[in-house]
């Protein structure tokens, strides 16, 4: 028979661990709801060639973790240089998504990857396996993680991550679980870029403008609101080939391509069609606005003054704008935007024209 002090021991000890072992339920609970979560938004990153919606899901799960004072991403391209920064405002209201954007002005920008700072932050766990020495167990609690993302030997991406208090190991662990669905959805997202761009001008390929016309049409068809086409062609193209050689084309369609991206909105898509042909889709846009930035990118590249092999040249472009409007499809569509570059060819070349129902209006000047 035990004492009545050791009976009340017993029973505190029992309610003691009782509390403690529903408490630890309750934890592994709340950690395996995150953790599907954040696999259940993996498979979906996965499937997403969008920058601003893998970062978002990305966020989101981070945000689930720990709160955030700091989500920066800086995409490394296959060169091992910066191409991309990326950072990741919190949502503007309660619910709502948060904001990534790109940084412009970073400094970081178009430098190379410093492999001594990156053997600092790197931990290797096998031959081809490298893993963020921060999220390693046995070392202190930091507010910050510097996270190097590799797919397989290949940096990706490094992500810059401060939370608004210590970040303990368990939470370092969840963080590490977040970090192969994210990386892997970079590494596709680079392959499937890779693969819709046009090497030369990097700009969209012609079945990446087609596949985005068409979604952009079926958009229009449910949601209403204007949705235009502008097609580009270099003028006397082929002059230029034949006097200056075929580097020199190059170098026009490389310019082309950075006049072009320069001009356009993230949500435009600014393709190479074809040879010296080029096709933008405006969104949400009207033929007037359009032809406005066709004109831009006109107007900008007739001020180039192009050089090689000590010789100097220059070169115009003609556009044609049209507006969906009446048109049956997205091949019609196209269809009037070139027969309003054709006017343009024919009424001087170096100038836009709009698409109209009897006649091409003509907006810019020859030169």
């Amino acid at each position: 028979m035990l004492p009545l002090w050791a009976e009340a021991l017993l029973l505190a000890v029992a309610i003691v661990a009782t509390v403690w072992a529903a408490a630890l339920s309750r934890r592994e609970r709340s950690l395996r709801r995150r953790l599907e979560a954040q696999e259940r938004r993996g498979h979906f990153l996965v499937e997403s060639p969008d920058t601003r919606q893998i970062l978002r899901h990305a966020y989101e799960a981070a945000s689930e973790i720990l709160p955030l004072a700091r989500f920066d991403l800086y995409r490394i391209d296959a060169s091992g240089t910066v191409e991309e920064v990326w950072r990741v405002a919190p949502p503007s209201s309660p619910g709502g998504p948060p904001e990534p954007w790109t940084d412009a002005a970073s400094p970081h920008l178009g430098l190379p990857v410093d492999p001594a700072r990156l053997l600092a932050l790197t931990a290797t766990e096998t031959d081809r396996s490298f893993a963020p020495r921060d999220l390693l167990s046995g070392s202190p609690d930091p507010r910050r993680l510097r996270l190097p993302l590799y797919s397989g030997d290949r940096l990706v991406a490094y992500l810059d991550l401060e939370g608004r208090e210590e970040i303990d190991a368990a939470r370092r662990a969840e963080v590490r679980a977040l970090l192969p669905p994210l990386t892997s959805s970079l590494h596709a997202l680079r392959n499937w870029t890779i693969a819709a761009t046009d090497e030369l001008s990097r700009l969209s390929s012609r079945r990446y403008f087609e596949a985005r016309l068409s979604e952009e049409w079926a958009r229009r068809d449910r949601y209403g609101g204007p949705l235009s086409v502008a097609c580009f062609d270099l003028d006397h193209f082929k002059s230029v080939n034949d006097g200056f050689g075929h580097g020199a084309g190059d170098l026009v369609i490389r310019r082309f391509g950075q006049i072009a991206r320069a001009a356009v909105r993230t949500s435009d898509v600014a393709s190479r069609y074809g040879g010296e042909e080029f096709a933008i889709v405006f969104p949400e846009t009207d033929a007037e606005a359009a032809a406005g930035v066709a004109d831009r990118i006109r107007r900008t590249l007739a001020e180039e003054r192009f050089a090689s092999g000590g010789r100097t040249w220059q070169v115009t472009v003609s556009a044609g704008v049209a507006e969906a409007g009446d048109a049956a499809d997205r091949e019609h569509l196209v269809f009037r935007a070139d027969e309003a570059l054709y006017a343009a060819k024919s009424a001087g070349r170096n100038r836009v024209s709009i698409w109209a129902p009897k006649a091409a209006r003509r907006r810019g000047d020859s030169r």
